[in-house]
């Protein structure tokens, strides 16, 4: 019980236990570059994965445009233009790819507030589970490689 109220009342950290978000600030403040890196990669693929995924689930349903067909062949035409310059085949007149594309980009780019806050969120786990134990392993096989190749 005395050291309960010890650690209640100290006024030194190193007793008291932190709670809620103060144990991520600790956290944050013993390994900086990974937590930055595991947000990094978090962001990246929260923005990398649902393109993708909207984009074959628009193409899978195939929901129904809403622009004219004039304005999609205009696009496209002028997309093809392009396509044809680069080097790529053109593509058909009524494609749809092209509105999948912008659609899928769109519903990642408003979703940036929810990507951003599951990134924040998982930045903790990240840094712990994977950043962390990554970094050791390319400082350890740094380290034999080293070692192994000293004159």
């Amino acid at each position: 019980m005395r050291h309960l109220l010890r650690r209640a009342f100290s006024t030194n950290s190193s007793l008291q236990k932190t709670r809620g978000w103060r144990t991520y600030v600790d956290r944050f403040r013993d390994r900086p570059a990974s937590h930055i890196t595991a947000f990094a990669v978090l962001h990246e693929i929260t923005a990398i994965a649902p393109l993708f995924a909207v984009y074959y689930a628009l193409s899978y349903y195939q929901p129904p445009t809403i622009f004219p067909i004039r304005v999609l062949e205009e696009g496209n035409r002028y997309i093809n233009k392009l396509r044809e310059y680069v080097g790529l085949e053109q593509l058909d007149p009524e494609s749809p790819v092209l509105v999948h594309l912008a659609t899928s980009y769109a519903i990642v780019k408003v979703a940036a507030p929810v990507r951003i806050a599951a990134s924040l969120a998982l930045t903790p786990w990240m840094a712990k589970w994977c950043v962390v134990p990554v970094a050791k392993t390319i400082e350890h096989l740094t380290k034999a490689l080293r070692a192994k190749f000293k004159p």
